[in-house]
């Protein structure tokens, strides 16, 4: 799963799951771009950026809000301008709203749609202004398990994230012609600071559980499933939800 001399785009790269896929990419030979909110991780750890270098491969900051267009139209530009094949875009920033009907808010609805659907459908308009010219390649989208057979207390999240999933499959009809694979990642529970932080107490002891695996995912097993749907591992590859969750949506 050789990436070497190409560029990717990371949204949401500077924690979690973004993080780990911004230094496997880094680790199979690419140049990182992360678009984050903010610079620093949830954790106290080396920023992305600097540990993506440490790899001996360039990397830049970008500064973005995936509900904004430009910002990421922004974020495309440096990508192009980086010096290597930019050819590689991961729409992987999110929200992990904890809700339910009854409970949630117009506000929260609209936060969770607007980051997790609009971001990700950003992302893909952005990334494809700029990919089509470069003659093709990968755009990978991060959904949720949530959005394939519905999570606890997740009426947002999981409405959201089953948008990403269908929004992906039109987008790589629209775009095979043009030699643009698009796929979509669905992780089950994961080991975040966003899943320990923003939901409810008992929750890794309730996905251990339910989980046929025992246990909950490493953020490193989904960076490497979306690595290799960025690599010409996948290149007849395009329109897939691959789901990475220890067999939890098959229950």
């Amino acid at each position: 799963m050789d990436l070497s001399g190409r560029t990717v785009v990371v949204t949401g790269g500077s924690s979690g799951i973004g993080r780990s896929i911004s230094l496997a990419a880094a680790d199979h030979g690419a140049d990182v771009v992360v678009a984050d909110r903010r610079r620093e991780p949830r954790r106290d750890v080396t920023p992305t950026v600097e540990a993506v270098r440490d790899r001996d491969q360039h990397a830049e900051y970008v500064e973005a809000d995936v509900t904004r267009l430009d910002d990421l139209r922004a974020v495309a530009e440096t990508a192009d301008d980086f010096g290597g094949r930019f050819d590689a875009w991961v729409n992987n920033a999110g929200y992990g709203a904890t809700d339910t009907l009854r409970e949630t808010s117009s506000e929260n609805w609209q936060r969770s749609v607007e980051t997790n659907l609009t971001g990700t459908f950003h992302g893909c308009r952005a990334a494809a202004e700029r990919l089509l010219p470069n003659g093709g390649g990968a755009i990978v989208n991060l959904a949720s398990a949530a959005g394939v057979i519905g999570f606890l207390n997740s009426a947002s999240y999981s409405a959201a994230k089953g948008g990403v999933i269908a929004l992906t499959r039109q987008v790589a009809v629209d775009l095979a012609r043009d030699d643009l694979r698009v796929n979509v990642v669905s992780p089950g529970f994961t080991d975040t600071e966003m899943f320990r932080q923003d939901t409810h107490d008992g929750i890794e002891e309730y996905a251990t559980r339910r989980t046929p695996m025992g246990r909950v995912c490493r953020p490193e097993e989904i960076a490497d499933s979306v690595v290799f749907l960025l690599s010409d591992a996948a290149s007849f590859v395009t329109g897939h939800n691959l789901v990475v969750d220890g067999g939890y949506s098959i229950k």
